[in-house]
């Protein structure tokens, strides 16, 4: 049995060491361009597509919306502390639960961070 680095396009075409393997089987699920491995064993050819690029560029996008997310409540919080801030007098005193209710925000801000580090360093580990 040999394994060999091979890559995959997006119609199925299998090319290892810049030969196509025409009897190469796909083990797949997707339909697009991959590397990975082929398996030579006798006359049967298999190619096995790694996922850790599929996953790299999800936990990218995912780093990217928690980015814009956490930007989005921190411009909330401030806006409310500000309207907050400028509510005075007996009839437009804030509400009293305003503080308690910011802070949940914040926290979550800060939820959001922490998985934010995690995803990175998941993605720092993959190989």
């Amino acid at each position: 049995m040999k394994m060999l680095e091979a890559t995959c396009d997006a119609q199925g075409k299998v090319t290892a060491l810049g030969v196509v393997v025409d009897v190469a089987a796909v083990i797949s699920e997707g339909k697009q361009a991959s590397s990975g491995v082929l398996v030579l064993d006798g006359a049967k050819a298999i190619y096995i597509a790694s996922s850790a690029t599929d996953i790299k560029t999800t936990i990218e996008k995912i780093v990217a919306v928690i980015d814009d997310l956490t930007a989005s409540l921190n411009q909330i919080v401030t806006v409310i502390t500000a309207v907050g801030a400028g509510m005075t007098g007996p009839t437009t005193a804030p509400p009293p639960t305003l503080a308690a209710d910011l802070a949940v925000l914040t926290g979550k801000v800060t939820t959001l961070n922490a998985t934010k580090t995690a995803l990175n360093n998941l993605k720092g580990a993959l190989k």
